[in-house]
């Protein structure tokens, strides 16, 4: 299990990384291994944060299509 706050507090990753730095993405020296490194919701990239919600929709869609349906 990965832990979202070390790795984006890693200070081998980010210099300062309890300061509130907006730019420090713009180094394109460093653009790439950030971004692969970067976790927001805790999945990093490639996680839907919409994904948790539709799961739910599509849960309660097709509970009433069975137990509506005639």
């Amino acid at each position: 299990m990965i832990s979202p706050i070390s790795v984006n507090l890693n200070p081998e990753l980010y210099e300062d990384p309890l300061a509130f730095n907006p730019w420090r993405w713009q180094d394109e020296s460093k653009k790439s291994t950030l971004l692969k490194n970067f976790m927001p919701f805790g999945g990093g990239l490639r996680l839907c944060v919409g994904a948790e919600f539709s799961r739910i929709q599509i849960a309660l869609f097709l509970h009433t299509l069975v137990t509506k349906y005639r």
